[in-house]
């Protein structure tokens, strides 16, 4: 299984029924994944923001915790406002932000992600390797519900292509754990 199935599985395991979402090359293959082996329902949207809303709306009206995902750079920058809205109201969710390569400082969509996310107030949790991807996204999760705020759980691009053994999954996470 690769990273970028393992994460699917672990979206799917911890509850997600639909995603918000604006794709590119950093959680392409994820949300494939999620949709096409899992049966997961992506919705896509033209502005990271608004991406961002609909996963709070969600969470509000569902009882269930929203997620949205984007890729990196630029994206994550567009979804700073929505994570202020959601912070200032006490709104959990989990935002999967794909991030550039490390070594590739010289790429256009190269930013700080950590820094544009700090002034939010979001949560910060950065996945530490392909091998915990499980545990990273849990973690990612029920801290968003535990601090009720969103929590932006960043992905490097470089994960996704990478081997992991089939054997760790996510449990459930409920608004109410």
């Amino acid at each position: 299984m690769y990273y970028h199935q393992a994460l699917a599985r672990a979206l799917h395991d911890i509850g997600t029924d639909v995603v918000f979402g604006v794709l590119g090359d950093a959680n392409l293959f994820a949300i494939d994944a999620y949709r096409r082996d899992l049966g997961g329902r992506y919705l896509s949207f033209a502005h990271e923001g608004s991406a961002v809303l609909a996963a709070g709306g969600y969470t509000a009206t569902s009882g269930r915790l929203g997620v949205a995902t984007v890729t990196h750079g630029p994206a994550l920058t567009n979804t700073v406002t929505a994570l202020v809205d959601a912070v200032r109201g006490r709104t959990p969710l989990l935002l999967v932000a794909g991030d550039t390569d490390p070594a590739d400082q010289e790429n256009l969509q190269n930013v700080d992600q950590h820094a544009v996310v700090l002034p939010t107030g979001a949560g910060w949790e950065q996945a530490r390797s392909p091998l915990t991807v499980a545990k990273d996204v849990e973690r990612a999760a029920r801290r968003a519900v535990a601090e009720r705020r969103p929590v932006v759980l960043n992905v490097p691009v470089t994960f996704q292509w990478v081997e992991v053994p089939d054997h760790e999954r996510a449990r459930p996470v409920g608004l109410h754990d």
